[in-house]
Order: structure tokens, then C-alpha cells, then sequence
């Protein structure tokens, strides 16, 4: 709270220009006159009335508590800016209208809130998941209802979604602790069995890969000497012989030569223009532009389309 307060006919010009969004910062101390909404820590709040009386007398009222004096005759000379330290600086900025003032304070609920849970904490089922589900599916009849309605016409009903929605993000973040803490000596369990047994499948894995690799060289060299052979055998007019089974081992699979291709693209361009109609490239262009598209920059061929979420 920065700028001073400027003193007007008027008391609660400053609360009208607050409403309407023009209103100049406080100065440290000093309270201005009006209806406000306070915040309370467990999320929950409180409504706050400041008014003037005759002789420069101020007073307030927070919630259903008996109102204080914060300025007149016999009133100590600090009230004012320990009220202003524990109760304006947080409501300040969150002026209302005199009307909904008495609305609440006579019992009516915030109107840009959700409804209260129906289920309280006393009644909930012991079991964490239990309870929880029971608190989900209590919000969901409740917003499936008001929706149902088509109710949000006003800024008043948009923000009433907007928290409701601040309550279900708070739902979904504690269920996914519990889901976490649920499974996480099932995940401890399955890296004990994976630290166990991997290296073990590794280490197999690796020494038939060198065996494998070690009958290489003999192979290659048995399949040009047969290739040799029949080669000859056919220029001098030979009968040719069966070839001879392929492989190594005499038990279990045979080690046999593969041969498997790879490309080595020469052409980028021309590589690029051949797979222009496959699905996949398709779909990696288009993630890789979408990428791009994200900073506001739209590729050659390509065009910015907005799309609009409540985030």
C-alpha cells in the first residue's frame, strides 16, 4: 500500500472507485471506509464493514465478532494501523457491494463460491481412498446439477466455476499423493527385482552376443568358400551339388548369417520428397511444426491457428 488517501466528502468514495477498478493504492495505516472480503487461512471467507460515525469516529466489524473502534476519543492511537496490518492489507483489494455485504452476513453464501461439501470430515469413511471417492463423487452430482442448468451468463457465475474448479485441482492433487504413496513400495519392490535379476540377464545376454559375433568370421568365410565351389562346379559343367546347411550348433537354434539393411541417405531432398506421402513423416512434421507453432511462429506452408483453453 503505497499512495496516500485522499480525504473527500464522501467517505466511501475511495470503496466506489475501488468497485469500479479506479481506485489509488492506500496509504500504509489508514482504512478506508467500505465492504470487503477477507481470506481467511483455511481458505474460507469472512466479510469486513468499515464505517464512519460523527467526530471523525471509525469503526469496524469482521465477520459476526463485536465491531471495534479504530479511531475516536479514548481509542488507542495505534488501533487503526494494527487493523489495517492484520485485516485490510489482505482485503483491500477485494472490495464488494454493501448489498452482498448483508446477504452474506445474514447467511447467504458467496455466490462466486462452489456450494459447501456435503460430506464433513466427521462422517467420511476411515479408509483414504474411500473417503476421497466419496468427496469426488459428491462434487461431481454437484457440478453435473449446476451445469445441467447452463448457469454461467454473468462474471459472478464464471468465477464460481473458475474456484470450484481451484476445489477439484486440490482434490485431484491429493489423490494423486495417495495414488503415489499407494504404490510406491510396489515400485521399491519391482526396482529390488529389476537390481536383482538384470545384471544377470545382461551379463547372459551379452556373453551369447560374443559367441554369436565369434562365429562371424568362420561363417562368412565357409559361405565364400561354398559360393566359390558352386561357382566353379558350374563353369566346368558340373552337376551341382546341395548346398551345405547353413548355421553353426548342432542343439537348440542355429547361429546362421543374417543380412539386414540399413539406408545411407545421399539425397536428403530427394529421400524427403519419396516418403512426403507416408503417415509417419506426416506426423512427425506436423508435431515438429506444432513445436514451432507454440513460440507464435508459423513454418513455410504452415499457418498459426488459435485455439482457446481454460486453463
Amino acid at each position: 500500500m503505497a499512495a496516500t488517501l485522499e480525504v473527500a466528502a464522501d467517505p466511501y468514495a475511495w470503496h466506489a472507485a475501488a468497485l469500479a477498478g479506479t481506485a489509488p493504492d492506500l496509504e500504509r495505516g489508514q482504512a478506508p471506509c467500505g465492504w470487503f472480503r477477507l481470506q481467511q487461512r483455511d481458505g474460507s471467507f469472512l466479510p469486513v464493514a468499515l464505517w464512519p460515525a460523527a467526530g471523525d469516529v471509525l469503526w469496524a466489524q469482521v465477520g459476526t465478532k463485536d465491531p471495534v473502534c479504530l479511531r475516536g476519543p479514548g481509542v488507542d492511537a495505534g488501533a487503526e494501523e494494527a487493523f489495517c496490518e492484520r485485516v485490510i492489507a489482505f482485503c483491500w483489494r477485494s472490495p464488494i457491494a454493501e448489498d452482498l455485504y448483508w446477504q452474506v452476513r445474514e447467511g447467504a453464501p458467496w455466490p462466486d463460491l462452489p456450494p459447501e461439501r456435503a460430506v464433513t470430515y466427521s462422517n467420511l469413511p476411515a479408509d483414504p481412498f474411500e473417503a476421497l471417492r466419496a468427496e469426488v463423487e459428491g462434487e461431481r452430482e454437484e457440478i453435473e446439477r449446476w451445469l445441467a442448468a447452463d448457469p454461467i451468463k454473468d462474471q459472478t457465475a464464471c468465477d464460481r466455476a473458475a474456484n470450484w474448479a481451484s476445489r477439484l485441482a486440490d482434490l485431484e492433487k491429493r489423490a494423486g499423493g495417495l495414488r503415489v504413496e499407494e504404490k510406491r513400495p510396489h515400485d521399491d519392490a519391482a526396482k529390488a527385482v529389476q537390481a536383482k535379476w538384470k545384471p544377470l540377464e545382461d551379463l547372459a545376454a551379452g556373453l551369447k552376443r560374443r559367441l554369436k559375433d565369434a562365429t562371424l568370421p568362420f561363417q562368412q568365410e565357409q559361405r565364400r568358400l561354398e559360393a566359390e565351389a558352386r561357382a566353379a562346379a558350374a563353369q566346368a559343367g558340373e552337376a551341382l551339388r546341395p548346398a551345405k546347411p547353413a548355421g553353426a550348433g548342432t542343439v537348440g537354434r542355429k547361429v546362421s548369417l543374417r543380412t539386414s539393411y540399413r539406408a545411407e541417405i545421399t539425397d536428403f531432398d530427394a529421400a524427403l520428397a519419396a516418403l512426403k506421402d507416408n503417415p509417419d513423416l506426416r506426423d512427425l512434421v506436423q508435431r515438429l511444426a506444432d513445436k514451432v507453432a507454440r513460440n507464435g511462429t508459423a513454418l513455410p506452408g504452415c499457418r498459426l491457428v488459435a485455439t482457446q483453453t481454460a486453463a
